[in-house]
């Protein structure tokens, strides 16, 4: 019975310890890489100027669609779209409010250099992050 306990307790902590990472990898400038729709088509983008960033408080954050301008800084166009993170059946979720509406995505991975979300809807967005031109 000791075993089992323990068992459960390290899976427990495991997965913890691995959406605290995603969480905080989250946070920062992400350029979307490739899109595949619920049918299986895919659409890729090899160059956009435009770029989402996540912003973490606590449990909630914020995502802005920017692009950067010649000085290394960002311009924000859009309304900012607000959300809650939590961690449901061992999964890291986002919950979005846009205007009267929500939505959900799944945080399938995030590392420092790749992010994967699962749209409520099936789609799979997949980013990478974005680095500025050191000229």
């Amino acid at each position: 019975m000791k075993k089992i306990i323990y068992l459960v307790l390290a899976v427990v902590l495991i997965s913890c310890t691995s959406n605290e990472k995603k969480i905080k990898a989250l946070e920062g400038y992400w350029n979307i890489d490739e899109v595949i729709l619920p049918n299986g088509s895919e659409r890729e983008f090899p160059f956009s100027n435009h770029m989402d960033h996540f912003k973490i408080d606590g449990f909630k954050g914020v995502k802005n669609r920017v692009s950067p301008t010649y000085d290394g800084s960002f311009v924000s166009y859009g309304n900012p779209i607000y959300f809650q993170w939590e961690e449901k059946d061992g999964d890291l979720s986002l919950t979005f409010q846009e205007g009267d509406g929500a939505y959900t995505q799944t945080v399938e991975k995030a590392t420092k250099e790749i992010l994967v979300l699962l749209h409520e809807n099936g789609t799979r967005y997949t980013y990478k992050s974005y680095t500025p031109n050191e000229e």
